[in-house]
C-alpha cells in the first residue's frame, strides 16, 4: 500500500487540473460579451501549457533526479537571468504596474515560478554536497546565503513580495531539515518577514491593502478599493449555500469579482458548486501535501529529502496563501492556487515538481513484510 501512494498523488492532481479547466471554461463565459472566440482562447492555452507540463513531467518522473540536481547551478543563474531581462524595458511585460513577465509570440511567463523551483534544485544539491559540513558558518549558512541573495534582490525590484515570502520560507525549511545550526537560521526569517513588511508599508499599492485588510469597509478611498476584491470574493462564498448555484451560473464572474480565472478562482467554485467541492478542494491539497511528504521521508539520499521538502512545502504554501487572501485571513494578494488557477507558468512548474516527486518514489526505500530488512546507507536530516 506503502508504494501506492503515488496513484492517490497522480489520481488527485489530476482531478484538481480537471476542475481547474471546468471552471476557466465557465469563468471564460464572462468574455464572450466582447468576443466569442476569447471564451475558448483561455482553455486552449491553459491545454497548451498543461500538454507541455505533462511533457516535462513525464520526463522528469524518469530523468533520475540526481542527475537533474548537477545543473541545479546552471538552472539558478538560468533564474536570474530571467528575472533581470523582465526588469529591461521592452523586453519584460508589466501587467498591473508590476515587471514580472516576459512575452514571446502572444504568450507571457513568469520566471518567478521557476526560479521557486531552480532555488529548491539549488539549496538541494548543496546542502547534500555539503551534508559533512552544514553545521558550519561557512559551507552551511553563509555561502548558501549568498548565492541565492541575488535571487531575492531581483524578486524585490519585481515587487513579487508574496513569492518571495514563500521563498523565503523553502531556504530556511530546507537549511532546518539539512542540519544547519539553530543559531544562524533563526535571525533569518525574523529580519527577512520583517524586511518584506517595511517595503510593504513604503509601497501606497502595498499599504493600501494592509489598511483594507485591517479596516474593512465600503467607500471611495482607495483602501475601499482594495477591499471590494475580498468582500465581493467572501459574498461569492457565502451565495453558493451547500449545493451552488449551478455550474455557469456564477453572478460575481459578470464584473463584480476581478480575476475570476486566476488568482480569485476559488470563491466562484464556491459559488457555482458550492461548500461541499471547495471542501473537496481542501482535502485534495491536504491529501496531494501528505503523499508529498510520505514520498519525502522515503528519498534514498539527504538531497532527495531536501528536494521532496521544498517541493512539498513550495505547493503546500502557495495553496494555503491563495485559500487565505480569498477567504480574507490575509490581504490580498496574487498567488495562484496549485493546477486550478488559470496560467501557464505556475501549471508547468507543479507539473515539473510532481514530476521530480514521482522521481524520488521510484527510488525510494520502502520496507516490505516478504523480504528482509537490508542494511542502507544511514544520512542524517532533521525530519
Amino acid at each position: 500500500m506503502q508504494r501506492n501512494v503515488a496513484y492517490l498523488l497522480l489520481i488527485t492532481m489530476l482531478g484538481l487540473i480537471a476542475l481547474g479547466l471546468v471552471m476557466l471554461s465557465s469563468t471564460s463565459a464572462v468574455l464572450a460579451a466582447h468576443d466569442m472566440s476569447a471564451v475558448y482562447s483561455n482553455l486552449r492555452k491553459q491545454c497548451a501549457w498543461l500538454t507541455i507540463g505533462g511533457i516535462v513531467c513525464v520526463f522528469l518522473s524518469r530523468y533520475d533526479y540526481q542527475k537533474l540536481l548537477r545543473f541545479a547551478p546552471y538552472a539558478l543563474g538560468l533564474a536570474c537571468i530571467l528575472l533581470i531581462l523582465c526588469l529591461i524595458p521592452h523586453v519584460g511585460r508589466r501587467i498591473n504596474g508590476s515587471p514580472r513577465w516576459l512575452s514571446f509570440g502572444g504568450w507571457t511567463y513568469q520566471p518567478s515560478e521557476f526560479a521557486k523551483l531552480a532555488l529548491i534544485l539549488f539549496l538541494s544539491w548543496w546542502m547534500g554536497k555539503n551534508q559533512r559540513r552544514v553545521g558550519e558558518f561557512l559551507k552551511g549558512f553563509l555561502w548558501p546565503m549568498l548565492i541565492v541573495a541575488p535571487l531575492f534582490l531581483l524578486m524585490i525590484k519585481q515587487e513579487d513580495f508574496g513569492t518571495t515570502a514563500i521563498m523565503l520560507a523553502i531556504v530556511v525549511s530546507i537549511m532546518f531539515v539539512a542540519g544547519s545550526r539553530m543559531i544562524y537560521l533563526l535571525p533569518v526569517p525574523v529580519l527577512g518577514f520583517a524586511g518584506l513588511l517595511t517595503l510593504t508599508f513604503l509601497k501606497p499599492e502595498r499599504l493600501a491593502r494592509w489598511m483594507a485588510f485591517l479596516h474593512p469597509h465600503l467607500g471611495n478611498s482607495p483602501v475601499d478599493a482594495k477591499q471590494w476584491q475580498q468582500l465581493q470574493a467572501l459574498i461569492a462564498l457565502g451565495s453558493g449555500g451547500l449545493t451552488g448555484l449551478g455550474l455557469g451560473n456564477s453572478r460575481q464572474k459578470m464584473y463584480w469579482l476581478p480575476e475570476v480565472n486566476t488568482d480569485f478562482v476559488f470563491p466562484i467554485i464556491g459559488e457555482e458548486l458550492g461548500m461541499w467541492i471547495t471542501l473537496s478542494v481542501v482535502l485534495a491539497f491536504l491529501i496531494l501535501v501528505l503523499c508529498s511528504g510520505w514520498i519525502t521521508i522515503h528519498a534514498p539520499d539527504p538531497a532527495g529529502v531536501l528536494l521532496g521538502t521544498g517541493i512539498t512545502l513550495m505547493i503546500a504554501l502557495q495553496a494555503l496563501m491563495n485559500l487565505a487572501v480569498v477567504t480574507s485571513l490575509m490581504p490580498c494578494k496574487g498567488i495562484p492556487l496549485p493546477f486550478i488557477s488559470y496560467g501557464g507558468s505556475n501549471l508547468l512548474t507543479c507539473l515539473a515538481a510532481i514530476g521530480i516527486l514521482f522521481n524520488l518514489h521510484r527510488q525510494g526505500i520502502y520496507q516490505t513484510h516478504s523480504t528482509p530488512t537490508l542494511a542502507v546507507t544511514a544520512y542524517s536530516v532533521r525530519m
